[in-house]
């Protein structure tokens, strides 16, 4: 990806709300896909994509620090992207069909368009069942609203088995106080705070170019990150 897409990625992602930032993200970096195509595919298949852009712009190898919920120390972990892709299972995942205690349950996967539409409803869980599973007792349709609990947990655990790659959970040890936990890694959220960062530097490089030379913006990005350095340290000397 060249420098001048990468501020054109960043704009357009800024624009949007945060739960739509991920789509955002897809459709500027994969302008050969429409967008309700990328907003109806499923979570896990999401990130996937979401990884592919990662690695072009900084690579697959992740460094992250997480916080110890027992004493809140901080864990370093490293880990490569590629390593949680699984067992090279199918990308797209598949509906499932399952009875729980009388209840029929139809579900499929979510997707980043089912997370959009029920983004600030009061009751944005029960939105989220309602749009992913059809449940039926005797026939009748059951909203998720009127659900036994365990039923309802149930519902959930089989929406979450449709897509296992939609959730990645990362398994760490405090080495402080030996606390072992597993950690949710939201990768949509890692990658746009690198972007924000991959563009304000570049912003900070052409705003300091521009100052010393009267260059544009396109001709500084066309320079290329050495070309850019070598003048950089020109202007700072």
């Amino acid at each position: 990806m060249t420098d001048g897409a990468l501020l054109d990625l960043w704009e357009s992602a800024s624009a949007v709300a945060p739960v739509g930032r991920p789509l955002a993200l897809l459709t500027a970096a994969f302008p050969h896909c429409r967008t309700e195509d990328l907003a109806a595919e499923p979570l896990g298949r999401c990130d996937a994509l979401l990884a592919e852009l990662r690695a072009s712009l900084v690579g697959d190898g992740v460094e992250a620090v997480a916080g110890c919920p027992s004493c809140g120390g901080l864990v370093e972990t490293a880990f490569s992207l590629g390593a949680l892709g699984g067992d090279g299972g199918p990308d797209t995942a598949a509906e499932l069909t399952t009875t729980v205690a009388g209840h029929d349950v139809h579900c499929r996967p979510v997707t980043l368009g089912d997370l959009i539409a029920v983004c600030g409803l009061a009751d944005a869980e029960s939105a989220l069942i309602a749009r992913c599973a059809e449940i039926r007792r005797a026939g009748a349709a059951v909203p998720p609203e009127h659900l036994p609990q365990e039923v309802r947990a149930a519902v959930e655990e089989a929406m979450a088995a449709v897509d296992p790659r939609a959730e990645t959970l990362l398994g760490l040890s405090c080495p402080a106080c030996d606390t072992q936990w597993w950690a949710a890694f939201d990768l949509a959220a890692f990658l746009w705070t690198e972007v924000e960062r991959l563009a304000q530097c570049l912003l900070v490089e052409v705003d300091t170019l521009a100052r010393a030379y009267g260059w544009r913006e396109s001709d500084i990005l066309a320079l290329g990150a050495l070309r850019r350095r070598r003048y950089l340290d020109l202007v700072t000397s």
